[in-house]
């Protein structure tokens, strides 16, 4: 079944061309990630398929159901990237006042209770917003998203100015969510942390869609680059350049050569019986570039065009 399905998306405000012309099919139970650089167009193109933006052209639908339409809404839980509460509420009051703005009858008192602990915010649930640190915000409204249990998450940047144990909080829960049937289209301009766990993935840019497809159709063929260290660069420059997986290898000055591949299992596979063989110590290895990096030549290559 196709949850999202967009065909020609497209937002001009004037001569602005947020949008052109955007094709997307998402399929339910998926996770889906949309990636592209801040001024991407991804948050306009979030807002029409929730309804909150008219497009110039095109149209979408969402499990069937033009988006923006009352049947389309009720399969939708949304976290815009920037959210705005009643802050004079508590996260337990704001939940089911927006339980209850969704349409959800009887005591909400068991879900919004599921929902803060299952978030981390029970401890909390009963504290003005106002005093929320941004990480707990974040995971409010993710909860508020999913009050009414909905078919179809689409989140702008959830975790965006969060610091790393907030992002892993946020990231632990999205994992989650397919396991209990839900598609999550999820939006970041930090690929390395979608890629810890999205199965699909958009590249926008310029309000153009670069490549769509499986993370691992997309990365296919992206040369990844390690840097590595040892107790003989020079012999082990040459030996590297001859694994047919080795793109280039160039040798530092100082200390180190730095590695372009594009087998990156062969490499790590590889690496170690190289050096066994020919005697040599390995003093580190790190990857100076990987598909956050690939990707963003893949976005610099085709503005513009």
């Amino acid at each position: 079944m196709t949850m999202i399905e967009a065909n020609n998306l497209t937002k001009h405000y004037g001569d602005i061309k947020a949008v052109q012309g955007i094709d997307l099919t998402i399929d339910a139970g998926s996770i889906h990630g949309f990636v592209g650089p801040n001024g991407a167009g991804k948050s306009t193109t979030m807002g029409m398929l929730v309804g909150v933006v008219t497009p110039t052209v095109g149209e979408a639908t969402i499990g069937g159901d033009p988006a923006g339409s009352h049947a389309a809404l009720e399969k939708i839980g949304y976290a815009p990237q920037d959210p705005v509460f009643y802050n004079s509420m508590t996260a337990r009051s704001y939940l089911r006042h927006m339980g209850k703005m969704s349409g959800l009858d009887g005591n909400l008192s068991e879900r919004v209770d599921e929902l803060l602990e299952w978030l981390n915010l029970a401890d909390a649930a009963d504290q003005a917003i106002s005093g929320y640190s941004g990480g707990m915000e974040r995971r409010l409204a993710l909860a508020q998203a999913m009050v009414h249990d909905p078919e179809l998450l689409i989140l702008d940047e959830p975790t965006a100015e969060l610091d790393p144990r907030g992002r892993a909080s946020i990231i632990d829960t999205l994992q989650n969510l397919t396991d209990q049937g839900k598609t999550v289209f999820v939006s970041s301009h930090v690929l390395s942390e979608l890629e810890q766990f999205i199965e699909e993935v958009t590249v926008i840019n310029d309000g153009k869609v670069i490549t769509s497809g499986s993370l691992a159709e997309v990365s296919a063929g992206l040369v990844e680059t390690y840097v590595v260290e040892s107790t003989d660069d020079a012999t082990l420059q040459n030996l590297l350049m001859e694994c047919p997986f080795v793109e280039r290898v160039e040798l530092h000055e100082d200390s180190g050569v730095t590695v372009w591949i594009d087998d990156e299992d062969a490499f790590s596979t590889t690496l170690p019986t190289v050096l066994s063989d020919a005697e040599i110590g390995l003093q580190s290895m790190h990857r100076e570039s990987g598909l956050e990096e690939a990707f963003l030549e893949m976005i610099e290559s085709n503005e513009g065009v």
